[in-house]
């Protein structure tokens, strides 16, 4: 594009996470739910396998982009939920998702 005179660079770098299948997913699911426990998401992201799920939200979490909390009680209780940072990118998904359902 012309007359922007944007770096593409700090978007290969959002890219190269983001375009891990199931991850844009994930970040919308727990967005959408504010916290959700690992069978809640697994139940929301359609086709995403436990093993695909939990590497997601760790690398997630490495990101600071969610947060996971464990209660200790019995049983033991883990939510997941966006930080700050996940919200931010949260919210600049959701444009891009609607270009694409537009331009199908």
């Amino acid at each position: 594009m012309k007359g922007f005179g944007y770096c593409p660079q700090p978007l290969e770098t959002a890219n190269s996470f983001l375009s891990k299948k199931w991850t844009i997913s994930i970040i919308i699911t727990i967005g959408n739910f504010n916290k959700l426990r690992f069978n809640g998401i697994l139940n929301r992201v359609e086709s995403v396998t436990g093993k695909i799920l939990a590497e997601r939200l760790k690398e997630l979490e490495k990101l600071m982009l969610v947060k996971r909390t464990a209660y200790k009680e019995i049983p033991p209780r883990v939510e997941y939920e966006l930080t700050s940072k996940g919200e931010k990118l949260m919210r600049a998904i959701v444009p891009l998702i609607e270009w694409a359902k537009k331009n199908k």
